[in-house]
């Protein structure tokens, strides 16, 4: 008997191949297999919204190879064994028809053991048509908004621009962080401490938090100052000395959006390269499924962390009871697991010889967190001790002086960065309550209010997760769609909306409000969960989302372009009939045009602009008039480097690449100034491929 077991993923399927034996042949799909077009829209809206599936390029090879290799009637049987989720489901169910099977298999599994694999294989199901349902509501819902929306774009203004129901809402959150931050007015304040000295001529540092039992606030050097003559000679009184020991408690698990977020903020990975090496990492059976946003654990793996915290490092730092966590998100529905190591015994360094270094720090830190999570609490003791004077002003004028002491290290052993005791803790703890504490000197200090910072991307998964936006497995595709589109760049680790981002963003906002509103958004994700539950049927779902879509769009259509496009008027005036010019975006970024355009084709760069940075026209080479309209040819940035356009556009489309007036010193052609696949520059030879010469820094 050979039975066929078919996965999406090669790696997986070798894995798998080693726990079955010979009795199993299991082969891989690469992915999905069939889906919409990429050409056309593909949802027929005029019947029930039905989707036109086709197979993918590609792919008639794949499905002639698996049909091969079918066993024989009563020879053996199929089954289906995708990710543990709506999508795998979905690419079980179109396998199922591609492969025109009849009742085949449903095996899931969330981790790739052989225990886990030959546990599956003994319980197996049928394919959950709720579940397909939902992902295929998904895809056409995001089809059907996507395209139309994207249509709409590149009407009112240019070419390959995108919008889609969850990537404009997270370019929204980005935008209006952003927003705060320009409208943000800092606010002026002052700190006053004071450096002091005990009896015992012990030093410490106290701050002013309080002038007549209300909150100090200090708003301008003149306040300070009349503080400072009020408390000059005063020497302060212990009043309340208090004590307490605190508890803090593990954090839980990881789910697909914590270890995004840690990830990022420890590793430096962003959410798509996170979830790659976390792909990697499950393939080859070192972790569980790393698409879940539940934070449980199987009572098994609890067992095996608690026997390895009790080995490796004692009874006391394993939890009196063991450590049950609830999941915050409303509907966990991915997995029924956190993401943790699927052994407790696989070191990282096994890893790393395996999967690289990457992999294996991202597996270093799931295995920590999930060892952390049944360990004893942190103990912290705080001391806070609360002074007083009167001032020369008859105002009675609080300090406050604090210190932590760690007493236990507990969980943070393993998980939490390193203690540090306060250094006036020594001094602090020898003071007694009525003391008198000399004040050596009194320290001001000016400060002002900070913005919040812009989004990372680990707080804008915090962000999607809180609003309900997107599901685990959609986080990373929405931030790098975002920033593939060039709707959003990096600066150091922070996203920073373009002029385009704002642009699309305020467009969308103006005419699409519904489709960008955070409510919505979650409650269309709770309609897919309950689709996926059988409570939602998918064609009134899709109906109620659409019609009004439709209405929008009819709409938004009445809009002109230069209403999308021009930003606002300028004080400059226009070389050609020294009219008002106005600040419009084009595709390479703002400049100046004409206010009587089209009858004043003038039009200027911008100075400053994201995209139109001042150029030094002397190193290149000159192209004189347009070859195709005679028109003269100006100088733009694109996202590939420097080139010469003609100032005719759209009119004359035509567009010469910008050659430098040195020189390749291999072959003599002139060099030309080129953007790489990351978005780096370099200068290399304009003969290429044929030379290949690039020019060192």
């Amino acid at each position: 008997m050979s039975n066929l077991l078919i996965v999406e993923s090669p790696a997986k399927a070798k894995t798998i191949e080693k726990y079955l034996g010979k009795d199993y042949k299991v082969l891989a799909t690469l992915g999905h297999i069939i889906d919409l077009p990429k050409n056309k829209i593909a949802v027929d809206t005029e019947h029930e919204y039905k989707p036109e599936f086709i197979i993918m390029d590609g792919k008639k090879k794949i499905i002639s190879s698996l049909k091969k290799s079918l066993p024989k009637k009563g020879e053996g049987e199929v089954l289906l064994a995708m990710d543990p989720d709506r999508e795998g489901e979905a690419i079980a169910w179109h396998t199922m028809n591609a492969l025109k099977l009849k009742n085949p298999k449903r095996v899931v599994f969330h981790e790739i053991t052989k225990d886990a694999v030959v546990e599956a294989i003994k319980k197996p199901r049928h394919i959950d048509d709720n579940l397909v349902d939902a992902q295929i509501a998904r895809r056409v819902l995001d089809r059907l908004v996507g395209y139309k929306l994207s249509q709409l774009l590149w009407k009112k203004m240019w070419y390959g621009l995108s919008a889609g129901r969850v990537q404009s809402v997270a370019l929204k959150l980005v935008v209006e962080r952003e927003n705060e931050i320009l409208a943000f007015v800092p606010k002026e304040f002052w700190e006053i401490k004071a450096d002091c000295k005990t009896a015992k001529d012990s030093d410490f540092v106290a701050e002013l938090v309080k002038i007549n039992d209300k909150k100090a606030h200090i708003g301008n050097a003149t306040s300070s100052d009349e503080v400072l003559k009020a408390l000059e000679g005063k020497d302060l009184s212990v009043d309340t000395i208090a004590k307490k020991t605190v508890q803090m408690s593990a954090k839980p698990p990881f789910t697909t959006s914590t270890l995004q977020q840690s990830s990022n903020n420890i590793l430096g990975y962003s959410t798509k390269r996170t979830m790659s090496l976390a792909q990697q990492l499950y393939q080859a059976g070192y972790i569980t499924y790393m698409r879940t946003d539940s934070v449980n654990l199987a009572q098994q793996a609890i067992e095996q962390i608690r026997e390895k915290i009790k080995a490796d490092y004692g009874d006391k730092y394993l939890s009196a009871k063991t450590n049950y966590f609830k999941n915050k998100a409303r509907l966990a529905q991915e997995a029924h697991e956190a993401i943790r190591p699927s052994h407790f015994d696989v070191s990282t360094e096994k890893v790393a010889k395996e999967l690289g270094s990457q992999a294996a720090k991202l597996y270093d830190i799931i295995f920590k967190r999930a060892l952390a999570c049944q360990m004893s609490p942190q103990v912290v003791e705080k001391l806070e001790i609360s002074l007083s004077t009167k001032g020369t002003d008859n105002k009675k004028y609080g300090f406050s002086a604090k210190a932590d002491n760690l007493l236990f290290d507990g969980y943070s052993k393993v998980w939490g960065k390193k203690f540090k005791d306060s250094e006036d803790l020594k001094s602090l703890g020898e003071i007694n309550e009525g003391e008198k504490v000399i004040v050596k000197k009194l320290i001001p200090t000016q400060k002002f209010t900070e913005p919040k910072s812009r989004y990372t991307e680990a707080t804008l998964v915090k962000a999607l997760e809180k609003y309900g936006v997107g599901r685990p497995s959609t986080y990373a595709t929405i931030i790098s769609t975002i920033i593939d589109r060039g709707y959003v760049t990096k600066e150091q680790k922070y996203l920073k909306p373009k002029d385009v981002g704002f642009t699309v963003t305020n467009f969308l906002q103006s005419n699409f409000n519904r489709l960008v509103d955070y409510t919505y958004t979650a409650k269309v994700e709770e309609d897919l969960d309950n689709i996926a539950e059988g409570k939602v049927k998918y064609l009134p779902f899709i109906d109620n989302q659409y019609k009004p879509l439709v209405s929008e769009l009819e709409s938004a259509d009445k809009i002109s372009k230069d209403q999308v496009l021009i930003l606002g008027d300028s004080e400059e005036k226009c070389p050609e009939c020294q009219s008002p010019m106005q600040v419009k975006l084009g595709r390479y970024g703002k400049f100046l045009t004409c206010s009587r355009f089209p009858e004043c084709k003038g039009m200027k760069g911008l100075a400053g602009s994201e995209s139109q940075p001042e150029i030094d026209l002397d190193k290149y080479v000159e192209v004189g008039k347009c070859e195709k309209c005679g028109s003269e040819m100006v100088m733009k940035t694109g996202r590939f480097g420097s080139f010469w356009a003609c100032s005719a556009y759209p009119k004359c489309k035509n567009i010469v690449s910008a050659k430098l007036k040195e020189k390749c010193p291999k072959c003599g052609k002139p060099l030309v100034e080129k953007k790489g696949k990351w978005g780096k520059t370099f200068i290399g030879c304009s003969g290429y491929p044929k030379c290949k010469y690039i020019k060192k820094k």
